[in-house]
């Protein structure tokens, strides 16, 4: 028996198993039943370990929504439709194609379908050896030289494409003698690749390739996406008439899902958005043929000695002169290597050879100063050009104690942002790798990260941040939570580059207007639209003397819009994809958890009520939220032994006795309004989650948010956060969208009911594809699964 048989027997099959897509699946990994979560990590790890190149984020997700049959190798069918992929030819100028599009490649003859598997930036100032201008590190999508932006120009971007033809099922020889004569022919590249000039539209440029393909299948490949032959397609997981805002969070939350899977498989490892196996890397360390483990030791070392001065070298001003070296090129220059980085072994090769230089440069430093031994900081500063750029500048012993810069692999664009004059006032850096990186770049796997510890509880000082969404020329995307402090001083904080550029472009000297889009709601003119002051004091600079709507509570998201040089910024919430309630409340909107825990407000204000008991209860779980250790969840934990004093700091003086104390946290905790960890204390006198070696334990009480998902209005699962997170093993009830199932190759035939079902979901959720029952399968109706 084959090995894509056994794969086979093991995971889903499309169209002979019921659909692996569930409605909760959109919601996250951690959304989904045991089972279900098992079943798709077994999906994505045969994908992974059949697939003969990394597996992109988008690339999996293709797998699963558009029905990758393992047995048979490739999509053999369903919603995929040939004759309608795009067509991309060696050389031409194309509308940008992210990585998972499915294209037609010409060749002069029939066209040659494939899917993109990886693709990379190839401007024309990279060197064929690696060296390139420092400039083009980072650079965003309308750099033009050091410093310099063409923002009113639509970006035009030279991209190299590997795609990967055997995904339609195509055996494998005769594709790679297809392959060589188109190579031959001068129809790809040498390395059987298409280097393209790729049209973006100015908002997408400098997108991050999974959100670049989430925005591509609900415009241009929106048929495939609402197809009704895919195994489970989207819409019928959602409410009938979503409209297309709906339809792209359902994308990206699938997606995530999708990416949370691929980083949680043991027998993988992930580069940027890209897994690959472990085996992979394994074969590549121990193979004496280039490029093997040594050949890429030899690069690591290169591209950091190169910033080593020489004897014979002058030093002279401008020094340290860091260099930057392109790790694709360096890979392409080598001619004893090229047979082996040919087609879609290249991509392999980078995710390798990325993966080898991060862990030298890792292994190799000081744990203190972040330092190589020859005193070198080597650090990625740009994931996507070039196969991935990687920086080395010298530092030398004088420069040791200060240096402070943080991860290894986390690239943060300095080449462009340094390539500014001293004198500019430059705004915070935003390049293409941060976006193309920042969905993966927090999900990177736990024994990557081992050594670095990191604490799971937040700084307070962090709750409420702003976080950078995009950024180009022409506007700046980021999002925050309200907090409570906003609503009840009426103002809206606005992030530190944000707040730079409204004082260099004059906007900070005039009134600025606040536009709301509450999601789901109709806002009066005078709710939607507020005239604001920019004023600047101890904590930044904030848009002062907005009302805010009675509905937009404490904790809610909202992503908000500036164009550059107007004045005005666009704020919206978003709706969640199914309603929770929490802790009997019940909220539509995307949140944050850690700030509804901290800006809890129940009732009047504290100081309004005398203590009887139940203000006493209120005034107990206030100090527990604002007060106790916070994690991302929602959850706070407090040190038993100080509940008392921090009743008295949130009363400022509650005349509580502790004992009286002691009796209302008996009854909260008898009630599991709030339960019992174990903790730690430090010699500072602070508390640890989880306790920590060699310190006294400390018993805590912890509040956790009772969250319950909310469907049609009733509740689909009565357990909290806590209880849901603990899997019990258990198969519990889900409903399960109408899906195709193969019968053809049985002999059997779809019933006129089955018939007549599937054409009224073909209308309902406005599929695309054909309105009659396809030959050979039948139509299942939704049900539930479970029990």
């Amino acid at each position: 028996m084959t090995a894509p048989d056994v794969i086979a027997r093991r995971v889903w099959q499309p169209y002979d198993d019921a659909p692996l897509i569930t409605r909760e699946m959109i919601s996250g990994l951690d959304s989904c039943d045991p089972v279900t979560r098992e079943r798709l990590l077994a999906y994505l790890e045969a994908v992974v370990s059949q697939r003969a190149v990394p597996v992109h984020t988008a690339v999996a997700f293709n797998a699963l929504y558009f029905g990758y049959d393992l047995a048979a190798g490739g999509y053999v069918g369903g919603p995929l439709d040939i004759g309608d992929f795009p067509s991309v030819a060696l050389g031409e100028r194309v509308e940008a194609l992210p990585v998972g599009a499915m294209i037609n490649i010409r060749t002069g003859g029939d066209l040659l379908p494939a899917e993109v598997v990886y693709k990379e930036g190839a401007h024309s100032e990279l060197g064929p050896y690696g060296e390139m201008p420092a400039w083009l590190s980072g650079a965003p999508a309308g750099a033009r030289g050091p410093g310099v932006l063409a923002p009113d120009e639509a970006p035009i971007l030279r991209e190299r494409l590997v795609f990967d033809t055997t995904a339609f099922g195509q055996d494998l020889a005769p594709t790679v003698n297809r392959l060589q004569r188109l190579r031959r022919q001068g129809r790809t590249d040498e390395f059987e690749h298409l280097v393209v000039e790729s049209r973006y539209a100015l908002v997408d440029a400098d997108l991050g390739d999974a959100e670049y393909y989430a925005r591509y299948l609900v415009t241009r490949g929106r048929a495939q996406l609402t197809s009704a032959l895919a195994p489970s397609p989207l819409p019928s997981l959602m409410a009938p008439g979503s409209g297309e805002g709906e339809l792209l969070e359902a994308v990206r939350g699938l997606m995530a899902t999708v990416r949370q899977g691929l980083t949680s498989l043991d027998t993988a490892r992930v580069w940027g958005e890209y897994a690959f196996t472990r085996e992979s890397m394994a074969r590549r360390l121990l193979d004496t043929c280039p490029p093997g483990r040594d050949d890429l030791l030899r690069m690591a070392e290169s591209a950091s000695n190169q910033a080593v001065p020489r004897a014979a070298r002058r030093v002279g001003v401008g020094w340290p002169k860091p260099v930057y070296t392109a790790v694709g090129p360096v890979l392409r220059s080598r001619a004893s290597w090229q047979d082996r980085i040919r087609g879609t072994d290249y991509p392999l090769a980078v995710c390798h050879a990325n993966s080898v230089l991060s862990d030298y440069a890792r292994r190799e430093r000081d744990e203190t100063t972040g330092l190589l031994p020859s005193g070198v900081r080597l650090s990625l500063d740009d994931r996507w050009q070039g196969g991935g750029v990687w920086r080395a500048v010298y530092v030398g012993d004088a420069g040791r104690a200060a240096s402070t810069e943080g991860s290894a692999d986390a690239p943060v664009g300095r080449g462009w942002t340094e390539s500014f004059p001293p004198q500019a006032l430059v705004p915070e850096p935003s390049s293409p790798q941060d976006q193309r990186s920042v969905e993966a770049e927090d999900q990177s796997p736990q024994t990557e990260v081992e050594d670095l510890a990191p604490d799971p509880w937040p700084d307070d000082s962090d709750l409420g941040a702003s976080i950078l969404l995009s950024a180009d020329d022409s506007q700046v995307e980021w999002a925050q939570p309200l907090r409570l402090s906003h609503v009840l001083e009426e103002y809206l904080p606005l992030p530190r580059q944000i707040a730079e550029e409204f004082r260099t472009t004059g906007a900070a000297a005039s009134s600025v207007r606040v536009v709301l889009h509450h999601a789901g709601h109709e806002l009066p003119a005078d709710r939607a639209c507020h005239d604001t002051s920019v004023t600047e004091g101890e904590r930044g600079v904030r848009l002062d003397g907005l009302a805010w709507p009675p509905d937009l509570f404490p904790g809610i998201w909202l992503s908000c819009t500036w164009h550059r040089g107007s004045r005005v910024v666009y704020a919206r919430t978003t709706l969640l994809l199914h309603s929770v309630t929490v802790d009997g409340d019940l909220i539509r909107h995307r949140y944050d958890p850690m700030v509804l825990t901290r800006d809890w407000v129940d009732g009047p204000p504290l100081s309004a009520r005398p203590p009887d008991d139940l203000f006493a209860e209120r005034l107990l779980m206030t100090a527990v939220r604002r007060l106790g250790l916070l994690d991302q969840f929602g959850r706070a934990m407090l040190a038993r032994a100080d509940v008392p004093a921090a009743v008295d700091a949130v009363m400022d003086g509650s005349e509580l006795a502790a004992d009286r104390v002691e009796a209302v946290l008996v009854g909260l905790l008898a009630a599991e309004r709030l339960t019992v960890a174990r903790g730690s204390r430090g010699s500072d006198g602070r508390t640890h989650h989880p306790p920590r070696t060699g310190q006294p334990l400390e018993q805590l009480v912890c509040y956790t948010p009772r969250c319950v998902k909310i469907r049609g209005g009733a509740s689909v699962d009565g357990r909290d956060q806590d209880t849901a997170a603990v899997a019990d093993q258990q198969v519990h009830e889900h409903d399960v969208a109408g899906f195709l199932r193969r019968i053809g190759h049985l002999g059997h035939q779809a019933t006129d009911e089955q018939r007549a079902l599937y054409h009224a979901d073909h209308l309902r959720f406005r599929l695309t594809g054909p309105a009659e029952l396809p030959p050979g399968f039948t139509y299942v109706r939704a049900h539930k699964r479970g029990r």
